[in-house]
């Protein structure tokens, strides 16, 4: 392995270890780092959407090694994983392989300013995510279905916003705990949901598998630092993270969708 290659490896490292460490801890939005970063290293865009697929695989993987751990008290909710798995996984797939009568240009935009909205709500409401609902509505559970399936099929679709979209979901409408809903999005969305698109995306594309390795390990060990920092931190911090995250995110795919 000549220089060039080291250094390239030692710059993928680098990059995921950071993009995960910060979306353990936000409960989402790596993507936003990971996923470009590939590009700008010479990736076409197909290879490095599969190529991010797999390696935020073990973001969720990483994140959940900590919580076994630490024997959390931050159980799962079983209605919140069978909705995730039995409506959510399916969407991913239709995202993947179906192409959405929306414009790519169009829906990054859209959930680019959705995304900075929500990032700013969260960040003035200072109860945001303290306490989890004792009870849940039938119409809200319903609504967050609708959502699912929605978040779903642009996690398939495009290459960021789905775990930070999901977190709001399940803090906002399904009522989680914030740090209960960040642990349920490193489980379902980013395990489970990116297992299924890389699956999906490795079947029509090809992988670049040369740096899929150290990916996999900066990965796991970014989301095992950042998951020991999200149960050490006070939930408020948490929402602070989680709130610049967002609007950060969203700054960013409002302006990629205006550059395309």
């Amino acid at each position: 392995m000549d220089i060039s290659a080291i250094l390239d490896q030692v710059f993928v490292f680098t990059f995921t270890f950071v993009a995960n460490l910060f979306a353990s801890v936000s409960g989402g939005g790596a993507g936003f780092v990971q996923f470009p970063f590939l590009i700008l290293m010479g990736l076409p865009f197909a290879t490095a959407l599969g190529t991010h697929k797999v390696a935020v695989v073990f973001l969720g993987i990483g994140a959940l090694a900590r919580k076994t751990s630490a024997h959390s008290a931050y159980s799962i909710d079983k209605a919140v994983a069978i909705v995730m798995l039995v409506l959510g996984c399916p969407a991913v797939v239709s995202g993947t392989l179906i192409v959405i009568n929306v414009p790519t240009q169009a829906a990054e935009l859209t959930v680019g300013i959705v995304t900075i909205v929500m990032g700013i709500y969260t960040l003035v409401k200072k109860g945001f995510g303290s306490q989890g609902l004792e009870h849940r509505s039938k119409l809200r559970f319903f609504v967050g279905c609708l959502l699912v399936i929605i978040i779903g099929m642009f996690s398939g679709s495009l290459s960021s916003g789905a775990g930070l979209f999901a977190t709001l979901t399940l803090s906002l409408v399904f009522g989680l705990e914030l740090k209960r809903a960040i642990l349920h999005t490193m489980i379902f969305v980013a395990t489970i949901w990116n297992a299924v698109g890389a699956v999906t995306v490795g079947a029509v594309t090809s992988i670049y598998w040369s740096w899929v390795p150290v990916m996999i390990i900066a990965s796991f060990s970014g989301a095992y630092v950042g998951t020991t920092l999200l149960f050490k931190l006070p939930v408020n911090k948490v929402r602070i993270i989680f709130s610049l995250v967002a609007i950060l995110s969203g700054c960013l795919l409002v302006y990629t969708a205006i550059q395309g």
